[in-house]
């Protein structure tokens, strides 16, 4: 029996620093973006599956009046031959016949973009219905480091409200790439605690539940909470720094 699998890429803002590094890679580095990525996870799969489908969100910002997904689209296409600079992925490109080679090229020339969405849960929703519709079984979900933690985790708000079918499969993939001069330990995640023997499991609110509207805040009413925290961290153990 063959696995339908479908491969999907988060989109990212054209104004994110270093956008271009972080969709294809650091070549000389032998860093994986999301494209390096991409061809890694399609070049190995095995041969009872079966590529359906590759899906690129529709955000919301346009450069030189083309839109977020189309842009990203054409920019994969224009580099598909820089993938040969990839110390790891070179075997793998080298191994393919013509047929396979060109069917890879027609894999990304055929990318699906998703309509315009205004976040990374529409975005999830909208290539969930993609994939069901095209019947895939498995989904790899692919993210820079920095924001896949936070994939995973929509994931799994979308699932929960019936938004992936589920029949789907899917598996987040981070890339190799993290956001400007960041690292992927500079990334926070705050789960709900939930061991008996912690005494702030019992303690409601939870910090999770405190810190989840600040996302929704304004920028200076954001900037005013960053400051207390800090000066809160900063007089008890010294190691937060004052934001500037």
């Amino acid at each position: 029996m063959t696995t339908k699998v479908g491969v999907f890429l988060h989109s990212r803002h054209l104004e994110t620093e270093a956008w271009e590094d972080l969709v294809l890679g650091l070549p000389m580095d032998d860093r994986f973006g999301d494209m390096a990525t991409l061809a890694r996870e399609v070049l190995t799969l095995g041969q009872d599956h079966e590529l359906t489908c590759i899906v690129i969100g529709g955000g919301s910002s346009h450069r030189d009046g083309i839109s977020e997904g189309e842009y990203t689209k054409r920019y994969l296409l224009a580099n598909l031959a820089r993938l040969e600079e990839f110390p790891r992925l070179k075997p793998l490109l080298d191994r393919l016949s013509g047929p396979q080679r060109a069917a890879f090229g027609r894999a990304v020339h055929d990318i699906i973009i998703t309509p315009q969405v205004r976040n990374t849960v529409a975005e999830i929703e909208a290539a969930a219905g993609i994939f069901a519709a095209h019947r895939v079984d498995r989904v790899l979900q692919i993210a820079a480091a920095s924001h896949a933690p936070r994939c995973l985790k929509e994931q799994s708000v979308a699932r929960s409200h019936g938004r992936i079918a589920r029949e789907q499969q899917w598996y987040a993939v981070a890339t190799e790439m993290t956001y400007g001069d960041t690292q992927p330990e500079d990334v926070c995640v705050i789960e709900p605690l939930h061991r008996r023997d912690q005494p702030m499991t019992f303690v409601r609110p939870g910090f999770s539940e405190v810190i989840a509207p600040y996302f929704f805040l304004p920028d200076a009413d954001k900037k005013a909470l960053v400051a207390t925290i800090a000066e809160f961290m900063a007089a008890r153990d010294g190691a937060a720094r004052l934001p500037r």
